[in-house]
C-alpha cells in the first residue's frame, strides 16, 4: 500500500502531462485554422465552416485537460499570505482543507459534465451549426478532463494522509506545495537568468 499510491500518482501525473500536451496541440491547430480562415476571408472572400465551433470545443477541452497538470505542478494560484504566518501544523491543516474543497468542486464538475454528455447522447444532440457535430463527443472529452482532475486530487489526498500517518513531514510539505519565501525568490531569479 505504501508504494501503490505514489506509483498511481506518478502514472496519473504522466497521463496529465500527456493530456496537457494534447491540449497544447489543440490550441496550435486552432491557431492554424483561424489563420487559414482569416486568409481565406480576406483574399478569396470564402470561409471555413466550423472554425469558431471547433475553437470553442478546443478551448473548453484544453482547459479541462490542463487542470490536473496544473494541480500536480502547483501552477494554480495560491494565496498563502495567511498560511505562511500561521504555525506549520495549522497552515498544513488549512492547505489540506483547501485541497479537500477543491476535490469537492472537481468532483461536482466531473459529475455534472458526465451527466451533460449522457444527456446529449440520450437526446442525440447535435450542434446548431451547418456542421451538425454530435455534441456528445466534445462533451465526453471535456468530462474526461474534469474526471482526471478529480482523480488527481483524490490520489494526492491519499498520498497526503499516507504521509501524515507515517510522520514524514518533509514529504507532506512537498505534497502540499510548501515553499519558503527564499524558494520563491530563488525560482524567480532562476527564471530571469534562463
Amino acid at each position: 500500500m505504501k508504494r501503490i499510491i505514489p506509483t498511481a500518482e506518478r502514472g496519473l501525473k504522466a497521463l496529465s502531462h500527456t493530456a496537457c500536451i494534447l491540449g497544447g496541440w489543440f490550441v496550435i491547430l486552432l491557431s492554424v485554422g483561424i489563420c487559414i480562415e482569416v486568409f481565406l476571408r480576406k483574399v478569396f472572400n470564402e470561409s471555413l465552416q466550423g472554425v469558431d465551433e471547433y475553437g470553442g470545443y478546443a478551448l473548453a477541452i484544453t482547459a479541462s485537460l490542463g487542470f490536473a497538470y496544473c494541480f500536480y505542478e502547483h501552477a494554480h494560484i495560491r494565496i498563502d499570505l495567511l498560511t505562511r504566518r500561521l504555525p506549520r501544523t495549522l497552515g498544513r491543516a488549512l492547505s489540506i482543507f483547501a485541497i479537500v474543497m477543491l476535490g469537492v468542486v472537481a468532483g461536482l464538475l466531473g459529475l455534472q459534465s458526465i451527466r451533460l454528455a449522457q444527456e446529449s447522447q440520450l437526446f442525440m444532440a447535435f450542434s446548431n451549426t451547418p456542421l451538425r457535430t454530435p455534441i456528445v463527443y466534445p462533451q465526453a472529452i471535456w468530462a474526461a478532463g474534469f474526471c482526471l482532475f478529480f482523480v488527481a486530487i483524490v490520489l494526492r489526498l491519499l498520498h497526503i494522509f499516507q504521509s501524515l500517518l507515517s510522520g514524514d513531514g518533509d514529504r507532506l510539505g512537498d505534497l502540499l506545495g510548501e515553499s519558503t519565501s527564499d524558494d520563491g525568490v530563488e525560482g524567480s531569479t532562476r527564471q530571469g537568468v534562463e
